[in-house]
């Protein structure tokens, strides 16, 4: 299967035309060729982006500039017999598929320049996230609020809520290192000359120009997830071993007051010791979403998560502080997707799966039985 062909599967799935078979073969090519995920959800995201909105600003601007006109007295003959109809989304099914092939392969030529690609990840959804001031060589974010930052070798950075990356001045110069403590999702220009190096709590990665997501808070496991390219791990306490991973791989690093002996499932592909293991990045079979980068498309995804696990995300998802009065509680279940639901909201759906009480004072959540 050549990638021309995904791109077709892709093209019939964004036109809600793709069969239960062609979903079935997009998702087995997605697996062998796991370099397809961060496009596609770019695509996806761009194609996806209320067409009808730019309708709407359109007809907008046009009322305006027909208002002005009335008020100069100047005459207007609105006389729409001439002028063609367009359509922003296709009425007609047939040859529909063609149109979207088409926008993908448009889109495709798009994000082929870089500086069109740093536009899109540095701009993208700047109401969700907060102004960065490029002089500082420390960026930091609260909990409830991300970040985009544009390092000065124009690599960027999607910063998670309650996370820190800082800097030296001299970034450049001779290497670009970076010093992180929490979560961000990292688009990296290539260089072979200046190695891109990202130091947290107990590992260190090394990479020329890749795409992969880090997370190290304080208390929690680290693991570092590659979508694209390649990266070198290596760790604090035994600075001479070295992991290779490749696409589609996610490295896990216990913390330590925890152990990774609970967290090793059969997709786990490699277990260095207790504290190490290598497995296969997660995804959604509704729309390919990768789990481990879901925050950065602002969707909070988890998977078999214990209440306390899922709260620790959700306290940072929200800005609220979560406290648990009986531990039992603590263990309970849960699978979801949680995007533009309020906190309440959020509580709600967990509760019927679960069975527990809460109560909100200001931004403290009281979990009870």
């Amino acid at each position: 299967m050549n990638q021309e062909y995904a791109w077709d599967l892709i093209a019939k799935k964004l036109a809600g035309e793709a069969s239960e078979e062609e979903l079935e073969e997009l998702e087995l090519l997605l697996r062998s060729d796991p370099g397809l995920h961060y496009p596609l959800q770019i695509i996806s995201d761009l194609w996806n982006h209320n067409l009808h909105n730019i309708k709407q600003t359109a007809d907008n601007a046009f009322a305006r500039h027909t208002a002005r006109m009335a008020a100069m007295n100047i005459d207007f003959d609105e006389d729409k017999s001439n002028i063609p109809e367009i359509n922003f989304l296709p009425t007609k099914k047939k040859r529909r598929t063609g149109r979207v092939l088409w926008g993908v392969y448009s889109i495709l030529a798009v994000l082929t320049g870089f500086f069109v690609i740093k536009d899109f990840v540095g701009n993208a959804d700047k109401r969700q996230y907060e102004p960065i001031q490029r002089h500082l060589s420390e960026i930091s974010t609260h909990n409830g609020s991300k970040t985009n930052v544009v390092l000065p070798d124009g690599t960027t950075v999607k910063l998670n809520a309650g996370s820190k990356l800082t800097y030296d001045k001299n970034y450049g110069n001779a290497i670009r290192e970076v010093n992180l403590t929490g979560e961000a999702f990292f688009d990296v220009v290539k260089n072979k000359e200046k190695p891109f190096v990202i130091h947290t709590k107990k590992i260190d990665i090394k990479v020329l120009g890749t795409t992969f997501n880090v997370k190290s808070y304080p208390d929690e496991k680290t693991e570092t997830s590659l979508v694209r390219g390649s990266i070198e791990v290596t760790f604090k306490d035994k600075p001479s071993e070295k992991i290779i991973l490749k696409p589609n791989e996610k490295l896990i690093v216990a913390d330590d007051k925890l152990s990774l002996k609970s967290a090793k499932t059969k997709s786990t592909k490699e277990t260095f010791d207790s504290d190490v293991a290598i497995s296969h990045l997660n995804y959604t079979r509704q729309d390919s979403t990768i789990i481990e980068t879901a925050w950065v498309q602002n969707k909070l995804i988890f998977r078999n998560e214990t209440f306390k696990q899922l709260a620790l995300g959700m306290e940072r998802w929200y800005n609220v502080a979560i406290r648990f009065g009986d531990s039992g509680i603590e263990n309970l279940r849960f699978t979801g997707i949680f995007e533009n639901e309020t906190v309440q909201q959020a509580l709600g759906a967990l509760q019927l799966s679960g069975k527990f009480n809460y109560a909100m004072k200001e931004n403290e959540i009281f979990i009870s039985k």
